[in-house]
């Protein structure tokens, strides 16, 4: 910039203040003399009307000299005389002696007066008086000249001093109409110009071109300017295509995060089983502008993929080496033989579920946004399939929990059952061995007996079993075992669910819906009353209580439930949940049920 400006200087040598400032001086040049010239004329006619004054007096005096001389008074002659002569002594006629066209006129009548009227005014006879009439004419005569001469000088002066203003008039306003229009021409259109053209850079039109032709400083003003605006236009339009490609990286990450969103929210809320990752890779390949990308999903144990998927628009066929051997590792690579593929494994822990297979990533850098976003596809997968297979083994374990608890179970209620039925049936084959036919019938009885508190055993079994819970949780599975309870009796249940905010373990909510399920039966087949009330809370301790209690004939008027295989069952969940369970009668009638425990959520092993 700084060389670029010399350069310009160096092409604009001329100055309007050169113009300006000369025509201000020559006005002030031409003022100066008119007044100088005007002072010096004024100067010389100064004496102009004095010199005339005087040469009128001397044309009046010759005649009042010739009347006192033929009227013969002497004294008043020679006073006169006297007064003459000192007026043709006086300093302002020596003045006009030097001037050419005034010393002859003045010199004749000086002479004239020391040669013919002076001695015949002294001298002369009285008689003579033709002499000197004549005498005294001629001397009036040549003061007359005298007179005439000096007048026609003084107003050849004031003429010239007339000649003079009027020049410098003329020439003044020459001047002042040269110096207008050289203001109007190199400074007035050029600032309107250049004010125009701030105007129209300030709203910002940086291609506005100043035409100042000259060389002076408006000149290289308008060229400067005209090289500034060329240089902002220049550095707009950079930053424009600088914000256009920043919008566009922008809009890219912003595309790219969406598709993050979208595809982690997918992969974490959709059962394994219903994960679809063709619509994801379509989405990734038409965001990375990649057509040939493959995923292969392979087992722990498998070194084949089970599944090959493609984007919908690729042509290309799936990969045809099966062997995925060469598609393990601990991250991102590319094979030395292979240096146009790069393959991101699907990790997580010590875990590999397959490859995500890039090919034509050589137009990608390593840090690339492309690829980077590849590499979080790959992890968002990996982690998904990890989370399932977590899921997976929790139901495992679930499954494998209450097959024990229902083996448990069957053996504390319905194989005593049974047991006790072969004893029966023992001692009915004795009987009949020995004939002795009057004690089978007490024997029949208990069968019976035996039989039906089986099939009911049976039937509460297959209930408890039936029971499962409900993909919206715990209390929805409540209220759906609440709701069964009150359709099979008359009784009216009413729950308090105060734990939505309790991370329970999903043993932890099995075991609680149970208990619940268990104690909510009790009370319809064994309490007699019209209500049930079933709560769960969370204590000041962090410990969650489960109160189920109804409005029937209480504890004390049905001691057998205390033994009833129901109850070994609800303390057998109690000790699962390392809690204490109560049963007892309610301060306000009837019985009440009441489990109190420390969840730990998905920490506790079972």
């Amino acid at each position: 910039m700084g060389i670029r400006l010399k350069e310009l200087k160096s092409t604009f040598n001329g100055s309007v203040m050169i113009y300006i400032k000369g025509s201000l001086v020559g006005i002030i040049s031409l003022a100066i003399c008119t007044l100088f010239s005007s002072y010096w004329i004024t100067e010389l006619a100064d004496l102009d009307a004095r010199a005339i004054n005087l040469s009128g007096s001397l044309r009046m005096e010759s005649y009042q000299l010739g009347m006192l001389r033929l009227e013969q008074q002497q004294e008043q002659l020679a006073a006169q005389i006297k007064l003459f002569e000192d007026k043709l002594q006086d300093p302002i006629f020596i003045k006009l002696q030097d001037d050419p066209h005034l010393s002859p006129l003045w010199q004749s009548l000086v002479t004239h007066w020391h040669q013919n009227l002076k001695p015949t005014l002294q001298t002369g006879s009285i008689e003579d008086k033709a002499h000197l009439h004549q005498q005294v004419i001629l001397l009036a005569g040549y003061a007359d000249k005298f007179v005439s001469e000096v007048q026609v000088q003084a107003e050849n002066k004031i003429r010239l001093l007339r000649s003079i203003q009027l020049a410098a008039l003329f020439i003044t306003l020459l001047v002042g109409i040269f110096t207008l229009h050289l203001i109007s021409l190199r400074v007035e259109k050029p600032m309107a110009e250049l004010t125009h053209a701030a105007y129209a850079i300030g709203k910002g039109n940086f291609t506005y071109h100043v035409n100042l032709k000259g060389d002076d400083e408006l000149a290289l003003l308008g060229a400067t300017l005209n090289h500034t605006c060329n240089a902002i236009a220049s550095m707009y339009g950079q930053l424009e295509r600088r914000v256009k490609e920043q919008t566009k990286e922008l809009e890219l990450n912003n595309q790219a995060l969406s598709f993050l969103f979208k595809t982690v929210r997918m992969l974490l809320e959709t059962p394994q089983e219903k994960l679809n990752f063709q619509h994801t890779f379509d989405e990734l390949a038409e965001l990375i502008e990649v057509e040939d990308i493959e995923l292969c999903l392979m087992t722990a144990s498998g070194d084949r993929p089970y599944s090959q998927i493609k984007p919908s628009t690729d042509e290309h066929p799936f990969c045809a080496n099966q062997d995925c051997g060469q598609c393990t590792g601990n991250g991102a690579f590319i094979l030395v033989d292979q240096p146009t593929v790069t393959r991101f494994p699907l990790l997580y822990g010590s875990r590999n579920y397959g490859v995500i297979v890039l090919r034509g990533s050589e137009k990608f850098s390593s840090d690339s946004w492309q690829v980077q976003l590849v590499q979080s596809v790959a992890d968002q997968v990996a982690l998904s399939l990890n989370l399932h297979d977590q899921q997976d083994q929790s139901r495992r374990i679930a499954l494998l929990h209450e097959r024990t608890v229902i083996a448990r179970e069957l053996h504390d209620s319905l194989a005593q059952a049974l047991s006790y039925l072969k004893i029966q049936v023992t001692r009915l084959t004795k009987t009949q061995e020995k004939e002795k036919y009057e004690l089978q019938q007490p024997i029949i009885d208990e069968l019976k007996t035996g039989l039906d508190a089986a099939y009911r055993q049976l039937r509460e079994l297959l209930t408890t079993f039936r029971l499962k819970m409900v993909g919206e949780g715990l209390e929805a599975a409540l209220e759906k075992t609440i709701e069964q309870l009150a359709d099979q009796s008359n009784m009216q249940f009413h729950l308090n669910f105060k734990i939505s905010e309790v991370p329970l373990s999903p043993m932890e909510e099995i075991h609680l819906l149970q208990i619940a399920r268990e104690a909510s039966q009790n009370c319809v087949h064994h309490s007699q009353g019209n209500n049930a009330w079933i709560s769960l809370t969370l204590g000041a301790d962090k410990h969650v209580e489960l109160l189920v209690k109804d409005d029937g004939i209480g504890l004390s008027n049905s001691r057998d439930k205390l033994n009833h295989y129901g109850m070994a069952i609800m303390q057998e969940r109690a000790k699962h949940l390392h809690g204490e369970l109560f049963v007892e009668d309610s301060k306000s009638g009837g019985a009440e049920v009441k489990l109190v425990f420390r969840p730990v959520g998905g920490t506790q092993n079972y």
